[in-house]
């Protein structure tokens, strides 16, 4: 419906306004003509400017109804707190698809499906049950895992005697892990050399792999610690350990002190044996059957504390 302009809104009260007047004329002029004892009607008792007014107000009101009201203007609180709203729903529903779509599929990962009958690829390494430590492969078959556990090298230094102290089988290979607590993992070869203080020539451990075999071998008489390592270099790691013999003794005695060394070297440099057409170099120590022993055999470079020890660990290689 089509609202009225104002201007037509005054012009139609102004004609109501004469309309009314002129029929109050005629209303007052038919009351005079009326005879006397006639019953005058209701209506015209009233004074015709009463009665003009009270129209005219009716008439008014009407108009008035068809012009349409505007709403009111909202606050400046109220479109403050329309916007805070409007954001607010507006984050809720990115957090919420936020979540969704990222967050929840990375706390809940699909589980890797494995076909019935498919095999796991080994990755070279064994993972402790329940533990987060990873274990490299023995390079040599062992009769018995001994785990020695440190927080410090103070503890080191006190608790690979007692392991050597104990009553193993004889005539067998026992492999010893050192498990740093602190750092929750098992020392290579560069961490024991530093653990006990020995020094090396310049480059000498870049030769060789880091996860190396730690072992004790059990004779009747004593057990003799030795370790067990791939070669990287070997024609780097000849080089390394001729420059290194004539210091071998002097740079490993913190490690042999904790061992049992008792002297110094009767014989001071390295002399070379054989054992089933494999060759070594060794130095002793007293007290008898002791000393350091180091051999190649094909891609391991073999490290022990006695000949005999050197003997076994050959035989079980070549066997």
């Amino acid at each position: 419906m089509e609202f009225l302009k104002r201007e037509e809104i005054v012009t139609m009260q102004k004609d109501v306004a004469r309309l009314r007047e002129t029929e109050a004329q005629k209303e007052r002029e038919r009351i005079a003509a009326i005879t006397p004892g006639e019953k005058i009607p209701e209506a015209s008792k009233l004074p015709a400017g009463r009665v003009e007014k009270e129209e005219e107000g009716i008439e008014k009101g009407k108009v008035e109804s068809l012009i349409p009201k505007f709403p009111k203007k909202p606050s400046p609180f109220q479109k403050v707190l329309i916007r805070i709203i409007a954001v607010s729903v507006l984050f809720l529903f990115v957090g919420f698809f936020y979540w969704f779509f990222g967050i929840r599929k990375t706390e809940n990962p699909p589980e890797e499906e494995i076909t019935p009958g498919e095999e796991i690829t080994p990755t070279g390494e064994e993972v402790t049950e329940g533990q987060e430590i990873v274990i490299p492969l023995s390079l040599i078959s062992v009769n018995a895992t001994e785990t020695l556990e440190i927080s410090s090298p103070i503890e080191a230094s006190t608790s690979l005697p007692d392991i050597l102290g104990k009553k193993f089988d004889a005539d067998s290979f026992v492999r010893i892990l050192i498990e740093n607590k602190t750092e929750n993992k098992i020392l290579g070869l560069k961490e024991f050399f530093e653990l006990f203080q020995v020094k090396t020539p310049e480059g000498f451990l870049d030769k060789l792999n880091d996860d190396f075999t730690l072992f004790i071998y059990s004779s009747i008489g004593a057990n003799r610690l030795g370790f067990a390592a791939e070669i990287k270099d070997k024609a780097g790691l000849v080089n390394a350990l001729n420059s290194w013999e004539p210091t071998m003794e002097k740079d490993t005695e913190a490690l042999f002190t904790v061992l049992g060394k008792q002297g110094m070297a009767p014989v001071s440099y390295f002399r070379t044996a054989s054992y089933k057409g494999t060759s070594f170099r060794y130095i002793s120590f007293p007290p008898a059957n002791f000393g350091i022993c180091y051999s190649m055999l094909d891609d391991y470079f073999l490290w022990t504390t006695s000949g005999e020890s050197m003997t076994k660990v050959l035989n079980k290689l070549t066997q």
